[in-house]
């Protein structure tokens, strides 16, 4: 048996070369690596047709109709270690013109790179070498061995045409005992260059090996008959015999009376576990923890390096997956590694997404699923409603998103679903109600009084009120005048209007004629109600004065914003308005109170160049809310 030493000592020792890994660095760290190779069969039980009284099939076993005898060369033989027990072997029971087969079903998915079978028996004259995908379900053939491809198989033997599916190296007579069958899954005629891609795992991969004996052969020389049962005593030898009974013992071996039935010294099913470049090592599918695995037996379950998970490192790990699930490149050595998720540490997992991809060049494609400590955003990047930024603490800290602190009698409630009050989400800064103020909308502004569930109301002042009772700071007489009221013509003394040092007569408020004056307030619950408007001109301006003309009325404005304008030229600063809507009681209509901030939305006369104001005109005094709704309006392009 030297030969057969020999011939499997070389593979061994150069499919080894590697130290263990717990002696070295990892092989994975920045380059592309893979389990070392090993004896797919070693450690797992073969099955064939024959031999019920081990591990045959249960059908063909049940057809014999004599009992088995003590199977006294099981298939475990094939597998077992060919330097510790180099005369052993599994045969066949198998009846003249049966069909035999040895199978190695595996738990979970490998790579075969080759296989070698030692006969003892002259090896078949035809033989077929498969495997399986998917467990078992379906099969496909690797490779046909016949003394004649075309009359075995009506296939081209590719000693002849290359590439051809079946051969004829390994399906002669001769040697008797001893012969070798050869496969490796990627041949001589098959370039890949990525062990790791697409193309080489659909030669590589496989669930099940089924290698179906199909016809046997005669070979001179050879003994006939089984072993089974018997000895390998003296008299078996010929050198123990006499001279005349040698001469008749080597005549009658050298024309045995029928094929001699299977025989199989080794079986060698060269290949790894299926990481796809990501592992160096590889453990039991369902290991059991009191349990360790036979010797040398290749297991099925990844060690994932490279941020990749999965039994065949065939997904990224749950917060890698910015980028798409890459193998790595056997060719070049990139590693192609999962990349993580920015989730600022507020996720666990995320997940890809194409569009997201797409959408930012192929630079990202993270989502962060699940975003914790108050956090909303692909990225887990911004607060969620009725939170906001902690202003003293990082991003990735818990306690980034702090809640919103809304009174709820100056502020806004919230629109949505959540009854979390509504706030900046950076600034906290609360919607506030018309003329109230302070983060938390808790206070009324600098010229408004009467806190209270409507807001704040202006004081009609030209400077500042007392917030609870509205009595004038800076004047010991309120003045109540409204349009209709003659007064004098005061441009001259308005200089220096961001001041806003106004006279006694310029205190025109039609509020403090609530008894006699009574204006229909227009008001929008919306970015939809402001959309809807329909006006040729559009400006956010704070009102400076109202004059009485007799026959109409002037009010003095300075234009803060131009949101829309037509025909009439109008720029920021001072312009005048003309309100033409007149109350039977002397009032103008919509309410235009110096010292109020308003958007103000109405038609346009050409001829004179004025901008008018009536009763179809939008009058709201300026809020957040409303600079919300603006801001709104002009992205969606309707103002």
């Amino acid at each position: 048996m030297s030969f057969r030493l020999a011939f499997l000592f070389c593979p061994v020792y150069m499919l080894f070369p590697e130290s263990p890994p717990h002696l070295t660095a990892s092989r994975c760290m920045g380059h592309a690596c893979s389990p070392p190779v090993g004896n797919l069969a070693t450690g797992r039980v073969l099955h064939t047709l024959t031999g019920c009284c081990r591990n045959g099939t249960q059908e063909l076993c049940s057809s014999f109709q004599q009992p088995c005898s003590e199977d006294t060369h099981p298939p475990a033989q094939m597998t077992d270690d060919p330097f510790l027990h180099p005369d052993t072997w599994w045969e066949s029971s198998a009846d003249q013109g049966q069909v035999e087969e040895i199978r190695l079903d595996l738990e979970s998915r490998f790579c075969l790179t080759h296989m070698v079978m030692l006969f003892r028996s002259p090896r078949p004259a035809a033989m077929v070498l498969e495997r399986s995908v998917d467990f078992g379900q379906t099969w496909q053939a690797l490779k046909f061995f016949a003394s004649n491809c075309s009359s075995a198989f009506g296939l081209a033997d590719d000693t002849i045409q290359p590439g051809s599916l079946c051969t004829s190296r390994y399906s002669s007579a001769k040697p008797c005992s001893g012969g070798e069958v050869i496969f490796r899954s990627i041949g001589k005629d098959k370039e890949v260059e990525d062990p790791y891609s697409g193309e080489a795992l659909a030669l590589l991969t496989l669930t099940n090996l089924r290698i179906r004996l199909l016809q046997p052969q005669l070979c001179s020389g050879a003994p006939s008959g089984s072993s089974r049962g018997h000895n390998n005593n003296n008299n078996n030898n010929p050198e123990s015999l006499p001279a005349g009974a040698l001469a008749v013992a080597t005549k009658r071996r050298s024309v045995p009376s029928k094929p001699a039935p299977y025989a199989v010294y080794s079986l060698l099913a060269r290949g790894t576990c299926l990481c796809h470049g990501h592992a160096e090592q590889c453990l039991p599918a369902h290991q059991d923890t009191d349990q360790l695995p036979p010797e040398g037996m290749v297991s099925g379950r990844c060690v994932c390096s490279h941020h990749t998970a999965g039994e065949h490192c065939e997904t990224c790990a749950p917060l890698y997956n910015d980028r798409p699930w890459r193998p790595a490149n056997g060719s070049s050595g990139q590693p192609n590694p999962c990349q993580k998720c920015e989730c600022h540490g507020h996720a666990e997992s995320c997940h890809f997404a194409p569009r997201v991809w797409l959408a930012t060049g192929g630079t990202s494609g993270g989502v962060c699923d699940n975003c914790q400590h108050n956090t909303v955003g692909r990225r887990c990047q911004r607060c969620r409603p009725g939170y906001h930024r902690h202003p003293a603490m990082p991003l990735t800290s818990p306690h980034a998103c702090t809640r919103c602190w809304c009174d709820p009698v100056g502020s806004i409630p919230s629109q949505s679903n959540d009854e979390a009050p509504w706030c900046h989400p950076r600034s906290g800064q609360c919607h506030c109600k018309a003329g109230v103020g302070g983060v938390s909308c808790n206070q009324c502004l600098s010229g408004y009084w009467a806190f209270g569930p409507e807001g704040c109301k202006p004081c009609a002042c030209p400077h500042k009120c007392d917030a609870f009772t509205g009595h004038c700071l800076d004047s010991d007489k309120l003045y109540h005048i409204p349009i209709g009221g003659k007064i004098p013509d005061l441009l001259h003394i308005l200089s220096n209007e961001d001041e806003r040092t106004w006279s006694k007569e310029l205190a025109v408020s039609a509020l403090y004629y609530t008894g006699k004056c009574s204006c229909k307030e227009r008001k929008l619950r919306g970015v939809a109600d402001l959309c809807k408007t329909k006006h040729t001109y559009a400006i956010k301006a704070s009102v400076l004065s109202a004059h009485d003309k007799g026959s109409h009325a002037v009010v003095l404005v300075k234009v803060r914003k131009v949101l829309r304008s037509g025909k009439v030229p109008v720029s920021q600063g001072t312009h005048s308005i003309y309100p033409l809507s007149w109350t039977s009681r002397g009032c103008t209509c919509p309410i235009l109170n110096p010292g109020v901030e308003y958007l103000v939305a109405g038609s346009e006369e050409v001829e004179t160049g004025r901008l008018l104001v009536t009763l179809q005109s939008l009058v709201v005094p300026w809020s957040p809310m409303l600079g919300h709704y603006v801001a709104e309006g002009l992205r969606q392009g309707c103002l």
